[in-house]
């Protein structure tokens, strides 16, 4: 017998509660009894649909990362007429996603610091978008857009440590530089600037 309408939409505000839960605790922080409250259901039901907290947790993680294949999915649409503005139509794209998925980076942070203990569960699940990414990489430094010694893994990781330190750190860092980043402005600012650091913008200017 499937799981009927009702027990799916239980099952979905355990995972919204688990995800509030896990984001602001981490894995051993958390607490199956306030999930399970916040989602106003008995606390079996957790270990009915999710076995336990930590296949919850790792349906958290997944679920996560689920929500970024969907937003990279469009990247896949790019031809090579947006080679040129590849880096920052990526860059923007992930600045945009940490920004209305707060949690993401602090479940990423929390999984690292515990070992990356589920990480195996993402394996491949990105690799579609990062074929198609890296084709028209490689395509780009055969043009001259990109630098030649720099890999295509390389080129990724910079635009994703970006987008993750900034909003990981904007509390810290906006001290200590004596900064807004929750300016719009200043986001705008910095963006711009780490484009043209990494010789980004110059490769849009290039095939413009």
């Amino acid at each position: 017998m499937g799981i009927t309408e009702r027990g799916i939409e239980t099952k979905l505000k355990l995972l919204q509660a688990a995800i509030n839960e896990f984001s602001e605790k981490g894995f051993h922080g958390a607490r199956v009894d306030a999930i399970a409250d916040a989602a106003g259901v008995n606390k079996q039901r957790v270990y009915a649909y999710f076995q336990s907290k930590e296949n919850l947790f790792a349906e958290v993680l997944k679920h996560c990362f689920e929500l970024i294949t969907q937003e990279e999915e469009s990247f896949r649409n790019l031809t090579d007429q947006d080679i040129p503005g590849m880096g920052e139509t990526i860059l923007r794209r992930y600045m945009d996603f940490h920004e209305r998925y707060p949690y993401f980076w602090r479940l990423i942070a929390w999984e690292n610091l515990d070992g990356g203990k589920h990480s195996y569960r993402l394996k491949d699940v990105r690799r579609k978008t990062f074929a198609h990414l890296k084709h028209l990489y490689e395509t780009g430094q055969e043009k001259g857009l990109f630098k030649s010694g720099v890999s295509f893994e390389s080129f990724i990781f910079a635009l994703s440590a970006h987008s993750f330190f900034y909003f990981a750190n904007q509390h810290t860092m906006s001290e200590t530089l004596d900064l807004d980043l929750f300016n719009p402005e200043v986001r705008e600012r910095i963006l711009t600037e780490n484009l043209e650091l990494m010789s980004l913008s110059k490769a849009r200017d290039i095939g413009e």
